[in-house]
């Protein structure tokens, strides 16, 4: 066969694609994998740059950045009131259930699982770092403290974000999947600005210390670069050929009757 004839394989359409349980774990592999390396970072950063009750070697610049926004952040409280009420986490999980029956009914591809993976995920994170992590919000963030805005009461851990990972893994999961499905690479440019814009809200309500956000920043961004890449591997049939080996199992292991004996 020469070698620019393309192969059956290539030439079979999408709906005769065959699924393969593979893919499945291999997907869920990846996944855990870079969930567990997240977490273990997370808590290293935690414990060297943060300091587990705060007050770590970021914590002078921390301090700086808090006082700068305060005396700069003007018109911006009330986006940022916004942003804090509707993109918090459960808005945002609401958001992102409906997102996903939406893209589920017009793409019927797994790619709409990427809202509630990415969103899940990365509140998993949060949670997850937060139950080793006990840094303290910033003095800002409970009304009526001195500098803190009025209606704003805040006072859980505070690193890592939430806002900043769960928003950013869900943006850039979903503009990343778009980037390298018609490989082109503005989707990610918009959807580090967006993350930025939400991280710079959470500043400017004084309710997070700057590495909080920051490193929020990055935990979401990872998480949200590697579902973007693991959504374009998986589809559904390869879930349904999960499905058909556990059915076929039982059958196969099955003693044959009497009847069936030559």
């Amino acid at each position: 066969m020469p070698a620019t004839e393309a192969s059956s394989a290539d030439l079979q359409p999408l709906s005769q694609r065959v699924g393969e349980p593979r893919r499945v774990l291999h997907a869920a592999l990846v996944l855990t994998g870079v969930a567990v390396a997240i977490f273990v970072v997370g808590i290293v950063v935690g414990f060297v740059i943060i300091g587990r009750h705060g007050g770590g070697s970021i914590q002078g610049w921390d301090n700086s950045v808090g006082r700068w926004y305060l005396h700069h952040r003007g018109w911006l409280v009330g986006i940022s009131k916004v942003v804090a009420t509707y993109l918090d986490a459960l808005p945002l999980g609401v958001i992102c259930v409906v997102l996903t029956a939406v893209l589920a009914v017009t793409l019927r591809s797994t790619r709409a699982l990427i809202p509630v993976v990415a969103y899940f995920g990365g509140e998993f994170q949060v949670f997850a770092i937060r139950t080793v992590i006990h840094r303290h919000r910033p003095p800002t963030a409970d009304y009526p403290a001195a500098g803190a805005v009025n209606g704003v009461h805040e006072t859980s851990y505070s690193f890592p974000s939430g806002h900043s990972v769960a928003v950013t893994a869900v943006v850039i999961a979903l503009l990343g999947c778009i980037a390298l499905t018609y490989r082109i690479w503005w989707p990610w440019l918009i959807a580090l600005i967006g993350s930025v814009f939400v991280i710079d809200t959470r500043l400017v309500l004084g309710v997070h210390w700057f590495s909080d956000v920051t490193f929020g920043l990055l935990i979401g961004g990872a998480w949200g670069v590697t579902v973007a890449f693991v959504a374009r591997q998986v589809e559904w049939d390869d879930f349904l050929a999960v499905v058909r080996s556990h059915q076929e199992r039982p059958k196969a292991n099955e003693p044959r009757s009497g009847t069936d004996r030559p």
